[in-house]
């Protein structure tokens, strides 16, 4: 297990702050070692991670970059199948869960990065693959473009991205029906405390429409392969990166 901070030069003053959290707080101590705990409840880790892997078709001699990494969900079952993991995180104590837990489970391929999709420099051999799930929505929609363009930037010629996220497919006319009964569902399945989570993701972090993302993608150079809905008010693509015109 190892872990990489290194100092890059000062930001644009102009440029979105990623650190800062919209929605809850998971540079909170307290609320990131409660995370796995509840997000259980309605996730199962294992088998998600090993779904990534078998839709991916990753294997021993594949790197990977798991960018928002949390508590380790994907990367600790990749690292077990995998070459190396590179996890990138905006939050430390998020980083430090996952850092205990690779201790705990042996892994030495994990690399751990205090960064995010702006300012993450991979400073590796392109990667195979890059995962992200349920983490891009912490960016607008112009910087979700500028994060899809560097995440092509790491990948070796046809890598592949997985990208998980909240990702609206209804119409603008029909949101309060939509937001209420995905609160409801949310507290039916999980908690109170998980409701009040959705709440502050539909009021303050940047959920997109799908013909939205579907266009960020193109634009940044991926060809979509496959979509998935497996998951209420969610989409994945898998996606390979296009040669250079």
């Amino acid at each position: 297990m190892n872990s990489e901070n290194t100092q890059n030069p000062p930001l644009p003053v102009w440029q979105y702050d990623e650190m800062k959290h919209s929605g809850v707080d998971y540079q909170d101590a307290v609320i990131a070692a409660a995370y796995d705990e509840r997000h259980g409840a309605f996730r199962d880790y294992e088998a998600d991670a090993r779904l990534i892997v078998e839709r991916l078709g990753l294997g021993a001699s594949d790197t990977v970059i798991d960018l928002g990494c949390g508590t380790g969900a994907f990367v600790l079952t990749a690292a077990r199948l995998c070459k190396k993991i590179h996890a990138v995180d905006v939050s430390r104590a998020m980083l430090e869960r996952l850092a205990d837990k690779a201790v705990k489970a042996r892994l030495s391929n994990i690399e751990t990065h205090h960064a995010g999709f702006l300012t993450y420099e991979h400073t590796d051999a392109p990667a195979d693959a890059i995962v992200s799930v349920a983490a891009l929505h912490h960016l607008p929609d112009f910087w979700k473009a500028v994060a899809l363009q560097r995440m092509r930037s790491m990948l070796k010629p046809e890598g592949k991205l997985y990208l998980f996220d909240v990702v609206f497919t209804f119409s603008a006319d029909e949101h309060r029906f939509e937001f209420d009964r995905w609160v409801d569902g949310m507290r039916q399945k999980a908690d109170e405390s998980m409701a009040e989570e959705t709440i502050a993701h539909i009021r303050d972090e940047f959920s997109t429409f799908d013909w939205i993302l579907k266009g960020l993608l193109d634009r940044a150079g991926f060809r979509i392969e496959h979509t998935f809905h497996d998951f209420p008010l969610c989409m994945t693509c898998i996606c390979a990166k296009n040669a250079p015109d």
